[in-house]
C-alpha cells in the first residue's frame, strides 16, 4: 500500500486496467455500476489507488476480496452467481472455494444453482447455505436480516446451530443472544429498496412511510396529519422530490429536519 500511495501519479497509474486485469486473471466480472446512493459524494483517485492495493497485493492463499466504497456494486462471481454489494460492504472467498463466502455488511444474492455444491455465506453471527436462490443477508449490524424472493434458504447462527427455512417473500432476523433467528409475520419489501433502487408502498400510513425515509435516509420528519395513506413506487436517488410527491398526492406539510 506505501509503495501505491508514494509512486501514484495522476494520469499514470491506471486503476480501472490493474482492476480488470486482476479480476480477468481471478475469474470475476465486474458489473457496470448502476446507482449512487443520494448522500455519497465521489471517489478521489487516491482513493482508487488504495482500493486496487487491495486487489493486487495478494497472500499466497489466493484469497479473493470483493468490495463496495462508495456505490452498489454487482459481481459475477466464478460460478455464475451474482452479488450485489452494499456502500461499504465486501466478500471474501477463496480463489478454489467461490462458493463459500464470507460477508461483512450487506448484500443481495442471486445463487446459481449446484445441487452438489451448496452456496455458504458466514458472517460474524449468522450463517446462510443454499443451493440456488435470490436473497438478501445483512450482516452489517447486531441484527442480523434475511430476505428471500426466490427459492429456499437456511439461515442459523451458525453452521452447526439451529436454524429455519426461507422461502419466497419470507424476511427473519437474529438478534443477540437469540440461538435461532425470528421469521417475521410480514416481510418488509423495503428492506431491498437500496438493491432495487425504490421504495414501495401499498395503503401504507404516512407515520410508516416517513420511518422508513428515515432509516434510510438518516434524517427525521415531521407532518401535519400522520394517518393518511400512501400507495406508490418511489426511487431512492432524490429525497426531495420523494417529499415533494408525497405532499402532492396526500395534501400534506411535510418538514425535513
Amino acid at each position: 500500500m506505501d509503495f501505491v500511495l508514494k509512486h501514484y501519479q495522476e494520469g499514470k497509474f491506471d486503476t480501472q486496467n490493474a482492476i480488470d486485469r486482476f479480476n480477468k486473471a481471478h475469474g470475476i466480472v465486474q458489473k457496470p455500476r448502476r446507482r449512487v446512493m443520494p448522500w455519497v459524494s465521489g471517489i478521489v483517485a487516491a482513493a482508487a489507488a488504495v482500493v486496487i492495493c487491495v486487489f493486487l497485493f495478494r497472500d499466497s492463499n489466493q484469497q479473493i476480496q470483493l468490495m463496495a466504497s462508495a456505490e452498489v456494486q454487482e459481481y459475477l462471481l466464478p460460478d455464475g452467481s451474482e452479488v450485489t454489494l452494499a456502500p461499504g460492504s465486501s466478500l471474501t472467498y477463496k480463489k478454489k472455494s467461490p462458493r463459500k463466502t464470507q460477508l461483512e455488511g450487506k448484500a443481495f444474492f442471486e445463487v446459481a444453482r449446484d445441487e452438489a455444491v451448496p452456496f455458504e455465506i458466514t458472517s460474524d453471527g449468522a450463517f446462510v447455505r443454499v443451493l440456488g436462490t435470490k436473497f438478501m443477508v445483512d450482516a452489517g449490524s447486531s441484527v442480523k436480516e434475511v430476505y428471500v424472493t426466490e427459492g429456499k434458504v437456511l439461515f442459523a447462527k451458525s453452521s452447526d446451530s439451529e436454524g429455519v427455512v426461507l422461502t419466497k417473500d419470507m424476511q427473519a432476523t437474529l438478534s443477540q443472544p437469540d440461538a435461532v433467528p425470528v421469521i417475521a409475520e410480514e416481510a418488509d419489501v423495503n428492506s431491498l429498496a437500496w438493491q432495487r433502487g425504490s421504495f414501495i408502498f401499498d395503503k401504507t400510513h404516512l407515520r410508516e412511510v416517513l420511518e422508513t425515509l428515515s432509516d434510510y435516509y438518516n434524517v427525521s420528519f415531521v407532518a401535519d396529519d400522520l394517518s393518511k395513506q400512501l400507495s406508490g413506487e418511489f426511487y431512492t436517488e432524490d429525497l426531495d422530490l420523494i417529499i415533494s410527491l408525497i405532499e402532492s398526492a396526500l395534501d400534506v406539510n411535510i418538514v425535513k429536519r
